[in-house]
């Protein structure tokens, strides 16, 4: 792919619209092109400054009293038959209304967005691990020989667990990059399955629920838990995803 090709595709590659082949081929034009590089960051820089807080508008709670409350007034009033006087009670209440609806749908919306590009990027990560035969940095199913392999390489120290016993072995670690940023993956291995189990820290004040994900045709399940994100990506089943989660979480299968 040369730069022309890239520019094409890059708000689509930023969007995580495209499939995992041209996905990993952009991720290596990009490695390879400093000036895609600059562009594609120049992208990114800019996404932030539009989802950061200071484009928000936090709307007075009183708000909220004033529409219910004009909305009440205009259902009550009676409209026997059409007329061409304006009712501006009638006129701004819908209006109103659907005003409420975006304060609450748009940062919804874009927090969706992000989530699906995170969990694009994962699933990238994934694949790019397996069709580069760069599983680990560290093989060992000790979690004591890969723990502490990460200290000194991480600016936090991620929990390992091993639920070799319950047939999800341990088979070693690595670094790998998402979201601008170094974070730990632990490789794990199920019958002929990969699993890769991405950490880094939270910022988050408390844990969140599993939220399960397929993207092209990989599950993923999200959660943060202890002051730490979590991705767990495969191509195995949802339900076997699921245990293997459970059992990182502290608890047991549920099937």
């Amino acid at each position: 792919m040369n730069c022309k090709e890239t520019q094409e595709v890059i708000h689509g590659y930023l969007d995580a619209e495209l499939d995992v082949v041209h996905n990993l081929t952009v991720e290596q034009h990009l490695q390879e092109c400093a000036v895609c590089t600059r562009s594609f960051q120049g992208l990114v820089s800019l996404r932030k400054v539009m989802t950061s807080r200071s484009f928000y508008f936090e709307a007075p709670k009183e708000l909220e009293k004033r529409l219910r409350s004009a909305v009440r007034q205009a259902n009550k009033a009676e409209s026997p038959r059409w007329s061409w006087s304006w009712n501006w009670p009638r006129v701004l209440s819908p209006l109103a209304a659907a005003t409420v609806v975006l304060l609450i749908a748009i940062p919804l919306v874009m927090r969706t967005s992000t989530e699906d590009q995170l969990s694009q990027e994962i699933v990238s990560s994934h694949v790019r691990s397996l069709m580069a035969d760069h599983l680990t940095d560290v093989a060992s199913t000790d979690q004591h020989t890969v723990k502490p392999w990460f200290n000194g390489k991480l600016p936090f120290s991620p929990p390992v667990t091993d639920p070799a016993a319950q047939g999800f072995p341990l088979i070693g670690g690595r670094l790998d990059y998402v979201e601008n940023h170094p974070v730990a993956a632990l490789v794990y291995q199920h019958r002929k399955h990969f699993i890769n189990l991405f950490i880094w820290p939270s910022t988050r004040t408390s844990s969140t629920a599993e939220e399960p994900r397929t993207q092209q045709g990989y599950n993923t399940i999200h959660w943060s838990q202890g002051g730490m994100e979590y991705w767990s990506v495969s191509d195995m089943n949802q339900g076997d995803l699921g245990d293997f989660v459970q059992l990182v979480r502290g608890g047991s299968p549920s099937r």
